[in-house]
């Protein structure tokens, strides 16, 4: 099993895996002095030509061990997340190449601030996100229609390919 430390989120660290926002802090998006306003357009999610974009709802439970066992990707599509009622930690990886199988070596774990909205292009690996100071924290996920079952490739990662996720 690898051993995976999660890390603060950074624009060059998370550069190749998508971008990121935190949409409870826009201030610098807005006028000068501005106490309250409208934000548009603060990150684009290509969801391709043929389907229309999907809000989905996410709750996870915070593990006793965070132990990543699977990860997914999308071909297609580009996904966006954010945690709504407390910080987690992700985990991402570059596309697989070859007839290779990823394991929990080529994943890197970042912490997610509630608030914070990230864009996966489409290829990274991903899975299932762990809540780091709560039981349960609730999520949005951008995703066009039916991704899940048209545009949604899974990866078991068996004991020795696993990766344990520490703080």
């Amino acid at each position: 099993m690898f051993e995976l430390k999660a890390k603060p989120l950074s624009k060059e660290a998370f550069k190749f895996y998508g971008e990121y926002q935190n949409l409870l802090d826009v201030g610098e998006f807005g006028p000068a002095g501005a106490d309250a306003g409208f934000y548009p357009d603060l990150l684009q999610l290509n969801f391709g030509k043929t389907t229309l974009p999907s809000i989905c709802v996410c709750k996870v439970k915070k593990p006793e061990e965070m132990v990543i066992r699977f990860a997914e990707y999308h071909s297609y599509t580009c996904e966006g997340l954010i945690p709504l009622d407390g910080d987690v930690i992700i985990y991402v990886g570059r596309p697989a190449r070859g007839f290779r199988k990823p394991n929990g070596g080529d994943l890197e774990a970042f912490i997610l601030p509630k608030g914070t909205f990230v864009k996966f292009k489409p290829g990274v690996l991903h899975g299932t996100q762990y809540p780091i100071d709560q039981e349960y924290v609730s999520l949005i996920c951008m995703l066009p229609e039916r991704t899940y079952a048209n545009d949604c490739e899974f990866i078991r990662l068996e004991d020795d390919d696993a990766a344990k996720v520490i703080l």
